[in-house]
């Protein structure tokens, strides 16, 4: 158990982590986040989701001290954005012309407003949440006013396309998907620039996380948890297990080191 007379600061992931399968947090999470920052503790998102991907609805209910967007792309700590990173326009462009030409993947392309969508393979735009786009120029009418943050595509992305651009970028295979992370950006530095900010030490982190794009995070904290939900490889990286996302597994790691 952790030593909770020292100041911690938790990093919690959202999707498979804080939530399950709603924008809805479970209550018991929220309590629990809620305690921990009485006690003096610190509390952050870490999200693979760009700033412009985390919905209004979920985003209304943190009651955090900061938000890591875009697996490290963005750093807001104690209310100042103290990082922020974006894919270059030319980046942008060889992906959306890729998967323009290669129709059996649909692309997403994470903002810091909103998404922009290359609706192939079946995926459904949500309307409120996404563009469209449908061509090359429907993307540069966007660019110019946009930072992209996170690209992500699916079901399945072929191997040339990661040959081609991996000097740009960073792939997590997910369940159903692969997220392109800006080259450089982690979690893990993201957690290295909020605790900068906070003047936490390292030792006194606890990474929560249950997918691929959290493996650098839980490596890098001093304690690392995963959700009894998480891909496989994830259990390896974790000091401890906890319930999975729909019975509140993040409450109870905060109770267990903290409360």
């Amino acid at each position: 158990m952790a030593e909770t007379e020292k100041r911690f600061a938790v990093f919690l992931d959202i999707d498979g982590t804080l939530i399950s399968d709603s924008f809805r947090i479970p209550q018991e999470n929220l309590d629990a986040i809620d305690a921990a920052r009485a006690k003096g503790h610190k509390v952050f998102i870490n999200t693979g989701r760009s700033w412009g991907n985390i919905p209004d609805e979920l985003r209304a209910q943190f009651n955090v001290d900061g938000v890591i967007a875009g697996s490290g792309a963005m750093v807001i700590a104690d209310g100042k954005t103290v990082y922020k990173n974006s894919y270059d326009s030319e980046t942008v462009r060889k992906t959306a012309e890729y998967f323009f030409e290669n129709r059996d993947c649909w692309c997403v392309f994470e903002g810091l407003k909103t998404n922009y969508i290359i609706a192939n393979a079946g995926y459904r735009v949500r309307d409120g949440r996404q563009i469209e786009l449908k061509s090359i120029e429907d993307l540069e009418l966007f660019l110019p006013d946009e930072e992209i943050q996170v690209i992500a595509a699916g079901p399945q992305v072929p191997d040339e396309f990661m040959r081609m651009l991996d000097d740009k970028m960073s792939f997590f295979v997910m369940r159903t998907y692969v997220d392109f992370v800006i080259k450089g950006c982690s979690k893990a530095n993201g957690i290295a620039k909020a605790i900068e900010i906070s003047g936490i030490d390292r030792e006194n982190t606890i990474a929560i996380g249950d997918s691929s794009n959290d493996l650098e995070m839980l490596e890098y904290a001093g304690i690392s948890v995963a959700m009894g939900n998480s891909q496989p490889h994830v259990f390896e990286m974790a000091d401890y297990v906890t319930d999975t996302a729909e019975n509140s597994g993040v409450a109870k790691a905060i109770k267990k080191f903290l409360l």
